[in-house]
């Protein structure tokens, strides 16, 4: 596993967001969390966190809620993961060692780094929009 729990249900509610959002519509931690199955106190440190940093939108009060604007859907997903994780784990060796590149590789190196990167060229490349579409289309489940 390359992600942090945090950062697999920031993934989750982005894109549970992205999908549900039209028309202004705003959904509570609770709500999220429901729907994905997930912690509900967990959620709310990771959809804070996505608010934060700007990856997602949030208005506070009894109308308030977490939502997407169009701009945001633009982002590419690595976004959700940096803000989360941040960038180095995809400098980490699959299984642990300190000093572990191309010519100091480890075991598993040869497999894991190309995989690896090839996840990062994803996440860079597409956008949350690109994600969804995928879900609206059966692409691909949440």
């Amino acid at each position: 596993m390359i992600f942090s729990r945090s950062t697999e249900y920031g993934i989750k509610a982005v894109l549970f967001l992205a999908l549900h959002c039209g028309d202004g519509q705003r959904y509570g931690i609770k709500t999220i969390a429901k729907n994905l199955n997930l912690p509900e106190p967990f959620m709310g440190k990771v959809l804070q966190i996505l608010s934060r940093k700007g990856i997602i939108s949030s208005i506070k009060g009894p109308n308030g809620g977490f939502f997407f604007r169009q701009e945001e859907l633009s982002r590419p997903m690595l976004d959700v993961v940096d803000a989360i994780d941040g960038l180095h784990i995809f400098k980490q060796c699959a299984i642990g060692i300190n000093h572990c590149d191309d010519n100091h590789p480890c075991p598993v190196h040869q497999y894991y780094g190309p995989a690896r990167d090839l996840l990062y060229q994803a996440l860079k490349t597409r956008t949350i929009a690109d994600f969804t579409t995928d879900l609206e289309q059966g692409i691909s489940f949440l």
